[in-house]
């Protein structure tokens, strides 16, 4: 699942059958490259987060939530970073661990059963999301694409090369 198809999500409680909010962002565990919370937004005017653990169940037309008891306050100055919209993902900029640009983040690729980061989306380029390393107020550090092995020389390159 894209992140962009989910923003905005109603989040329903399975225990009251009512709407707790709308997803607004996320809390992403860089080093596990797993989406570990989401910031519910909306009816209560309060920062709210859900572990991805309390989601049962991740759809079109809604988030479900174990019950409204499954939301709470940011726990962390990372978590209230998230909340402010200070990490939030769309348009940062991504930038490689050597230094170089990649482009604007467009979209995050996601497994709604487990919340891994498959996919970091800058344009049309899909990166890894295992290459993950950092997300912060300014730029999303990814590591950055290995070199092609040269080839020794004398070495024949791949059939058709000129």
């Amino acid at each position: 699942m894209r992140l962009s198809e989910a923003d905005g999500r109603p989040v329903l409680s399975r225990a009251s059958a009512e709407t707790v909010g709308d997803l607004k962002h996320v809390v992403v565990d860089v080093g596990a490259h797993r989406i570990t919370a989401l910031h519910v937004g909306g009816r209560r005017r309060k920062a709210e987060l859900v572990a991805w653990a309390d989601i049962v169940g991740f759809g079109p037309d809604g988030i479900v939530v174990t019950g409204e008891d499954s939301l709470r306050a940011p726990a962390d100055d990372h978590e209230k970073a998230v909340v402010h919209g200070d990490l939030d993902l769309d348009g940062r900029l991504v930038l490689g661990d050597d230094g170089n640009a990649v482009g604007a983040l467009t979209d995050v690729v996601f497994d709604e059963a487990t919340g891994e980061i498959t996919a970091i989306v800058c344009g049309e380029d899909e990166i890894a999301g295992a290459r993950l390393r950092a997300v912060g107020p300014y730029c999303v550090v990814v590591r950055a694409a290995p070199e092609p092995a040269a080839l020794p020389a004398g070495t024949p390159g791949p059939a058709g090369a000129a």
